[in-house]
C-alpha cells in the first residue's frame, strides 16, 4: 500500500508590511478549502510573538518555523523556501498572504503531486516571467540552486526588483525544463478581472467562477476593497463607473472578511 503523505501548505510572513492577522485569515481559508488532513506551515520571524490568530481545526496542524531571514527583507525572504535545510525534502504548496482562496485547493495539490516538475508557478499577468504568489515546490537540486545562487551572489542582486525575478532567472539559466505553470484559469488577478469587467461583465464573472485563487498584486489589496471608502486607485482609473469602485466587495467579504 502506498504511503499517504499529509499535504503541506505554507506561507511566509516577515516584517510589518502586512498585519499578523492576515496569516490567520489565510490559515482559516485553507482549512475551509482543503478538507483532507494537512499541515499549515508559517515561515516567519515572529515565532515567539505568534499573534496570527489561527483557529484550531481537527484536520489542520499549524506549524511555526523561524525563517531566519537575516538580511532577507520583504519579498526576498521567500527565497529561503528554496533551502532544504529549512524546509526539508517534502514537496509543499506555497501561498502568498495577499491572495484569497475561493474554491478547493485539491486541484493544485493533485497537480503538484503528479507533476515531475521541481517548481510550478503562475504565469505572470504583466510580464513574460514567473509569478511566485502560488508555488508548488518540490525540493530538488533545481530548487536548491535558487538559494545557492543567492548565497554565492552569483548575480547582481540590484538587478532584481523582487524574488520572482530572481527565481525565474536561476531556472532560466540552469533548470528551465524543471519549471511549469498552473492552468491560467486557476489563479486570477483582481486587477485583470477588474479590467475585464469594465468591458465584459459576464466574461469576468465566468473567469471568477473558474478561479481557485484570486491574487491582489499592487493596489488595491483586500483590506482596501473592504474599507468604508472605495480604493482611490480604482476611483481614479474609472471615475465615471462607480459600480466598479466596489468590484467584488461582497464576494471578498464572504471569502476573506471573516
Amino acid at each position: 500500500m502506498a504511503e499517504v503523505i499529509t499535504p503541506i501548505i505554507a506561507t511566509v510572513h516577515v516584517g510589518s508590511q502586512y498585519p499578523d492577522q492576515w496569516v490567520g485569515k489565510l490559515a482559516r481559508s485553507v482549512a475551509k478549502h482543503v478538507k483532507q488532513p494537512h499541515t499549515f506551515t508559517i515561515y516567519t520571524d515572529k515565532v515567539a510573538a505568534n499573534n496570527f490568530e489561527c483557529t484550531e481545526f481537527s484536520h489542520q496542524i499549524i506549524e511555526l518555523v523561524d525563517i531566519e531571514a537575516n538580511q532577507l527583507l520583504g519579498y526576498f525572504a521567500k527565497l529561503r523556501l528554496f533551502d532544504q535545510r529549512l524546509t526539508g525534502v517534502q514537496p509543499f504548496l506555497y501561498l502568498d498572504l495577499t491572495l484569497v482562496v475561493r474554491n478547493s485547493l485539491d486541484p493544485l495539490i493533485e497537480e503538484g503531486q503528479s507533476s515531475q516538475a521541481s517548481l510550478i508557478g503562475v504565469a505572470d499577468w504583466n510580464y513574460p516571467i514567473l509569478n511566485s504568489s502560488v508555488l508548488w515546490i518540490k525540493p530538488s537540486p533545481a530548487t536548491q540552486e535558487v538559494w545557492t545562487a543567492w548565497c554565492e551572489e552569483r548575480y547582481d542582486k540590484s538587478h532584481f526588483p523582487g524574488d520572482q525575478n530572481f527565481i525565474f532567472k536561476v531556472f532560466q539559466d540552469k533548470n528551465n525544463e524543471e519549471l511549469r505553470y498552473w492552468p491560467s484559469e486557476w489563479i486570477s488577478s483582481y486587477k485583470v478581472l477588474l479590467k475585464t469587467a469594465n468591458k465584459n461583465r459576464q466574461l469576468a464573472a465566468t473567469k471568477l467562477n473558474q478561479s481557485l485563487i484570486l491574487k491582489f498584486h499592487g493596489k488595491p489589496k483586500m483590506d482596501s476593497v473592504l474599507a468604508a471608502l472605495p480604493p482611490l486607485s480604482i476611483v481614479l482609473r474609472y471615475p465615471l463607473k462607480p459600480w466598479l469602485w466596489r468590484y467584488l466587495r461582497a464576494e471578498l467579504k464572504s471569502d476573506w472578511g471573516n
